[in-house]
């Protein structure tokens, strides 16, 4: 019998079973080099069969998560809706003290950024019932939210610099951006025109296509509000990918980013 292997887990069909014996396995022996689970460097599972989060391959930029979840394990965890789309899973804690610097936190909250894919496995006795690919879609003290992905709706991987201390507020702005009303409004925008670096992606591409960004960081805000135009910047991936990285500094007042970017540009022409 071929065992079972990380890309098996990476395209396996919603409601397939794997037993518990069969998972722990690949887990332990995808490290060993000499092992027959062994498939190189970047599918390895990390972190031990125990944990209830693994991550596949070298952070920041995983293949995947695997999340191993257990009925009344934590007071948190559940499914959020009788549709099974939405899973609220506890961070992991030390002595009740969540740590965002532990792999396994960053592994989840380095998922929005990179786009890979987390693997929700829920416990049926002896095995684990794979219930689909998952993301990060809300971000609390305490725990996430993580959401059913379809083919449509999965990231695509990118570049990025991953999640850094005192972060989490970056990590509330990205999910925030990759919302459906935000798609919504920018459909409805009709520009392709960077306020940045006032590149039109539709004449030089000839393509559709621009990136909101919110101008108000998400981590003032006390409660969820409606978002119209105004609160978006409309940016090209580039200038976009700058404001980020700006963010991720430290800075989070746009219009103070807006101007560095443009007074950087202004001086290489």
């Amino acid at each position: 019998m071929t065992n079972i292997s990380v890309h098996d887990l990476l395209n396996a069909q919603v409601g397939s079973v794997i037993s518990k014996k069969e998972l722990y396995n690949l887990i332990q022996y995808s490290k060993v080099k000499e092992s027959e689970y062994w498939s190189g460097e970047s599918c390895v599972i990390n972190n031990t069969p125990q944990q209830g989060i693994n991550w596949i391959g070298s952070l920041p930029a995983l293949a995947g998560v695997l999340v191993k979840v257990c009925s009344g394990s934590y007071s948190h965890d559940g499914w959020v809706d009788a549709e099974r789309n939405f899973y609220r899973y506890s961070f992991k804690a030390r002595k009740g003290v969540v740590s965002l610097k532990e792999k396994a936190n960053l592994s989840l909250l380095n998922q929005p950024e990179f786009g890979y894919p987390v693997l929700l496995y829920s416990e049926l006795k002896q095995n684990w019932v794979f219930e689909g690919l998952f993301g990060l879609v809300e971000c609390a003290e305490e725990y996430v939210v993580l959401g059913r992905q379809t083919d449509a709706h999965v990231l695509e991987s990118k570049f990025g610099q991953g999640f850094v201390e005192g972060g989490k507020s970056y990590v509330k702005h990205l999910l925030s951006e990759r919302n459906a009303q935000i798609v919504k409004l920018l459909k409805s925008s009709g520009s392709c025109v960077c306020e940045i670096c006032s590149e039109d992606f539709k004449v030089r591409y000839g393509f559709e296509y621009i990136e909101a960004h919110h101008k108000v960081p998400v981590s003032t805000k006390e409660t969820k509000e409606v978002v119209v135009l105004e609160d978006l910047a409309l940016l090209c991936s580039n200038c976009h990918s700058a404001v980020h990285a700006h963010m991720r500094s430290g800075i989070e007042d746009y219009s103070v980013i807006k101007e560095v970017i443009v007074r950087r540009l202004g001086e290489q022409t």
